[in-house]
């Protein structure tokens, strides 16, 4: 593979190209929910069932898939991988828009979480072999707030096309994004960016053990005690077996070795906290608040100020990198969640003893929260994956993108376990927060062991 820095794919348009590739994925996590109500009624279906095929399987697919999807892009390359990932996302949109029954369009999200797979990891792949290093940190912000924004969009865009169209829309709007993104990559794009030429066959049985194990534990938080215990156990059990069975596959799925440099290992883990928060949050604020002054409404523009900042911040926290540092930058941003998290216990107390607490006061420190998602993001990726290889960049990234869909999970699990069933339990609520914000302060801890600027 070229020297990145000779790559004449890193122009703002080759950019954008990936940027909306990679958007596509989180766009289509969020956007789904307000379809589902609708969905049900016009197939006749139970609402719960819809919620678990429709977004489980999705979600499931999509985590599953990402490792195996990261080792096919460092075989056959990041441009064709890029275009695979594009077939299978639009035809699973296409599916799922003209859908006989509610199975065409599970079959359609399957295809969707297939081709989201592969585009994922891939842009952050070739952000990582395209952008000279200096610039990673800027560019990986960029990707943040895209990814973040689309995140934050889905549910509005969703409940404007619900409200003046069919749920089919939802899914055909997809087709002129995917297409949006292709015209979009010049034509010259990472042309000089070559696979890597595997002697060996692909890790069938690693892929295996990797995709049952995060099946476990994804369902271990959908499933009541004693099974969800069963299901952490097994997913365990599996994983172990993974890293005895990575010890003598020739081209491993997931190469531990990986995990052998402390900035990847730091970045991953900056990752994996920050979202670990950040989702818990998403779902933990209108259950902390409920009962006050706030609508519905309120609660969305509220939760709204968080992955808003975040989304505006992204690209200022990589610039702030390239300048002072990485090691400093999310430093700043891991102390800046934390003392946004903290801020909201005492809200809490006061909302529980009858105080009038408005909009603006959850918002400011989920604004603060906000910030430090945004510093963190773009040069935690970089720093992260300016250790490894570019031979690995794939494999790399989708360790990454798992992590973030575990901390993710994990979040949402100490929520879960902190309220016991009760989530009008101020002492849960407050212990949640705290961890959460502890979740904050370990990222913070993470970013020392960035390397220094040179």
């Amino acid at each position: 593979m070229s020297s990145p820095e000779a790559t004449p794919g890193a122009s703002p348009r080759a950019l954008a190209a990936v940027g909306v590739a990679a958007a596509l994925t989180p766009l289509n996590s969020t956007m789904i929910a307000v379809a589902l109500p609708a969905m049900a009624r016009d197939f006749g279906a139970a609402p719960s069932s819809v919620t678990v095929w429709v977004v489980t399987v999705y979600l499931i697919a999509t985590i599953v898939l990402q490792m195996p999807a990261g080792a096919v892009a460092d075989r056959i390359g990041y441009k064709p991988t890029l275009a695979l990932g594009r077939w299978l996302f639009m035809g699973g949109a296409a599916a799922a828009t003209f859908a006989p029954s509610i199975w065409f369009v599970i079959i359609g999200r399957l295809f969707m979480a297939a081709g989201g797979a592969l585009m994922l990891p891939t842009a952050m792949a070739l952000l990582r072999v395209i952008v000279p290093e200096a610039r990673r940190p800027r560019a990986f912000g960029a990707m943040g707030a895209v990814m973040g924004g689309a995140a934050a969009l889905g549910p509005a865009l969703g409940g404007l096309i619900i409200a003046r169209a069919s749920w089919r829309v939802l899914f055909l709007v997809n087709l002129p994004l995917t297409v949006l993104s292709w015209w979009l990559q010049p034509s010259g794009f990472a042309a000089d960016v070559r696979a890597r030429v595997r002697e060996h066959p692909f890790d069938w049985g690693g892929s295996a053990l990797l995709g049952g194990s995060l099946v476990l534990v994804v369902l271990a938080t959908r499933i009541a005690a004693p099974l969800a215990y069963a299901a952490v156990l097994g997913g365990l059990l599996l994983f172990a077996a993974l890293i005895v069975q990575a010890r003598s596959a020739p081209a491993p799925v997931l190469d531990f070795t990986l995990f052998r440099e402390a900035p990847f290992v730091a970045g991953s883990a900056v990752i994996a906290l920050q979202n670990l928060a950040m989702y818990a949050l998403l779902v933990q604020v209108p259950f902390l608040f409920a009962g006050g002054s706030m609508s519905g409404s309120r609660f969305s523009v509220v939760v709204m100020a968080m992955t808003a900042m975040m989304a505006v911040t992204s690209p200022v926290g990589g610039r702030l990198a390239e300048r002072i540092g990485s090691r400093i930058t999310v430093l700043a941003g891991g102390v800046a969640g934390a003392v946004g998290v903290a801020s909201l216990v005492p809200l809490s107390s006061m909302a529980r003893a009858g105080a009038p607490i408005s909009a603006l006061h959850v918002a400011v420190p989920l604004v603060v929260v906000g910030l430090g998602l945004g510093l963190s993001t773009g040069p935690s990726q970089a720093a992260a994956l300016s250790a490894i290889d570019p031979h690995r960049s794939g494999m790399a990234s989708a360790a990454i993108a798992t992590l973030r869909y575990i901390g993710a999970i994990v979040g949402t699990a100490i929520l879960g376990l902190a309220l016991s069933g009760d989530s009008s339990s101020l002492a849960g609520q407050q212990a949640a927060l705290w961890c959460f914000a502890a979740a904050f302060v370990l990222s913070a801890v993470a970013a020392l062991k960035f390397r220094a600027p040179r």
